[in-house]
C-alpha cells in the first residue's frame, strides 16, 4: 500500500512515516524509483504500532531502533523493560522530592548554627531533608545532628571556603588483620550519628550496582586505595575505626574529600565487612576477553583525535554533535593500523605493541588492563565520530558504568 493509505490505516501522519524512514526506523518495503512513492506491506502495520508503543513508554527513537534491529532475545528484551520500569519508579520518587524541594524554608545562618523554621504542615524529617539541600547551596557544611528547640530546628554548621589540596602523606605500613578482605560501601553520612539513626545517607557512587572496597594483604595498593592500620589512603590519609554491631563489623572512615578540602570537617564513610578473603589485584579486577581474533574494519583505519568525553551518568546515546570540542582531554589520540595493531596517546604515556594494545572489528583491545573497549562510528553531516568505551579503574575495580570518549579523524 502507498504511504498515504498506510498512514490512514496506522492512524498517523505521512510526515511521521517519512521521519521514521529517514531515521531507518521503519523503512518502506520498496520505493518506486520513477515516482518516488513509498510502499508498505500490511505486515509493517504491526511494526508501526510496536514503535508507537515503545515511544509512548518513554523509549527514545535511538533506543527503539536498537531494540527492533538488533534481534535481541526475549530475556534481553525483558531485562531492558525491567530497567526502564525501574527508571520510571525512580523518576516518580524524584518527582516527589522535587515537589518537596519547591518548598521555601526560612533558615537563619549564624556563625556556628543553622536555625530552621518548622512549618506547621511539614514533618520534621521532610524539613531536615529539604534543609540539607539549602545548607549545602549556601556553602555550609552540617557537622551535627538536627534537633528541635522552641519550635525551630537547629544544627551546627561550618562555612566552606575556597578549595585547597590537602597534603598526601606517606606513612609506614602496620598490619591490621581484621580489616583485610571485602567491604560493602553503605554510604556517606554528614556525621556518624546519622548512620545509627539511618538518616540522610548519601549514595555518592555513580551507577546502580552495589559498590565495594577491598583491603588487600600488606596494604597493597589497587585502584586509588592503599591502607595501613587505622588509615585508608586515597591518597589522602583518612583515619578509620571499626565497630562490631550485632553480627556485623562496620568501619567508620573520616573521609577527607570535598567539604574537608574547603575548610570543613571530614564526613563519615561507612563500610560493612563482607568477608576476610586475601584478595589480589588481578583477582578483583573486572576483565574482558582481549584475545578476540582479528577482523578487519577498513572504516576505522587511521588516526583519530579526541573530541569530547561522556562522563558518569551519560551513555553513548547522549552524544550530540552540538557538544563543544574539549581541548585538554586525558585520552588524546588513537591510531588503528591495518594489521590490527594500535597506538594510544594519553596525557602521560604512549601505549603500543602487540602485547599491549591491538584492535579487531568493533573493539579496541587494551591487554595490559584486560579491557575490550567497544567502538562505533557515527557519521553526521559528513563528519565521522568514533565513540569508544573508556574502561578506567573506576570500571575495573569500582563497579562503575563505563564512560565514553568521542574522536574525530586527525
Amino acid at each position: 500500500m502507498k504511504i498515504g493509505e498506510f498512514a490512514r490505516v496506522c492512524g498517523t501522519k505521512i510526515s511521521v512515516l517519512r521521519h521514521y524512514d529517514k531515521e531507518k526506523l521503519l523503512v518502506p518495503s520498496f520505493t518506486d524509483q520513477f515516482s518516488g512513492y513509498r510502499h508498505y506491506t500490511s505486515q509493517q502495520i504491526l511494526d508501526f504500532h510496536r514503535i508507537t508503543a515503545l515511544k509512548n513508554a518513554g523509549f527514545s527513537l535511538q533506543e527503539i531502533k536498537e531494540l527492533i534491529s538488533s534481534q535481541k532475545s526475549s530475556e534481553e528484551i525483558a531485562d531492558i523493560f525491567a530497567r526502564k520500569e525501574k527508571m520510571f519508579a525512580q523518576a516518580l520518587e524524584n518527582l516527589k522530592e522535587a515537589a518537596l524541594m519547591m518548598t521555601n524554608l526560612q533558615i537563619l545562618f549564624t556563625e556556628k548554627q543553622a536555625i530552621i523554621e518548622l512549618p506547621p504542615d511539614k514533618a520534621f524529617l521532610d524539613v531536615c531533608t529539604l534543609a540539607e539541600a539549602q545548607i549545602r547551596s549556601a556553602d555550609y557544611q552540617r557537622i551535627s545532628q538536627y534537633k528541635i528547640k522552641d519550635g525551630t530546628i537547629l544544627c551546627d554548621i561550618v562555612k566552606l571556603d575556597k578549595e585547597v589540596d590537602p597534603p598526601e602523606e606517606k606513612i609506614p605500613f602496620v598490619n591490621d588483620e581484621q580489616v583485610v578482605g571485602k567491604w560493602e560501601i553503605i554510604g556517606i553520612f554528614a556525621v556518624r550519628e546519622d548512620f545509627y539513626d539511618n538518616l540522610f545517607c548519601v549514595k555518592n557512587f555513580y551507577g546502580e550496582e552495589q559498590k565495594y572496597l577491598y583491603f588487600l594483604p600488606n596494604g597493597e595498593r589497587y585502584w586509588a586505595y592503599s591502607w595501613t592500620k587505622g588509615v585508608l589512603n586515597s591518597p589522602i590519609n583518612n583515619e578509620y575505626e571499626t565497630e562490631q554491631i550485632g553480627d556485623a563489623l562496620y568501619m567508620f572512615v573520616n573521609l577527607k574529600e570535598y567539604e574537608y578540602t574547603r575548610g570543613g570537617e571530614p564526613t563519615c564513610l561507612v563500610l560493612k565487612k563482607v568477608d576476610s578473603n586475601r584478595y589480589t589485584v588481578e583477582e578483583i579486577a573486572r576483565k574482558d576477553n582481549t584475545s578476540l581474533p582479528f577482523v578487519a574494519d577498513d572504516r576505522v583505519i587511521g588516526t583519530w583525535k579526541a573530541h569530547s568525553f561522556l562522563g558518569y551518568l551519560h551513555h553513548k546515546a547522549d552524544f550530540t554533535t552540538e557538544a563543544e570540542p574539549i581541548e585538554d582531554l586525558y585520552f588524546k589520540e588513537v591510531t588503528f593500523y591495518p594489521d590490527g595493531n594500535s597506538r594510544l596517546v594519553y596525557e602521560d604515556a604512549v601505549f603500543e605493541g602487540a602485547d599491549t594494545v591491538t584492535w579487531t572489528k568493533n573493539y579496541l583491545l587494551r591487554h595490559w588492563n584486560w579491557s575490550a573497549c567497544e567502538y562505533e562510528i557515527r557519521t553526521v553531516d559528513n563528519v565521522d565520530y568514533l565513540i569508544v568505551e573508556w574502561k578506567s579503574g573506576d570500571w575495573r575495580y569500582g563497579g562503575y558504568d563505563t564512560n565514553y570518549y568521542v574522536f574525530t579523524r586527525a
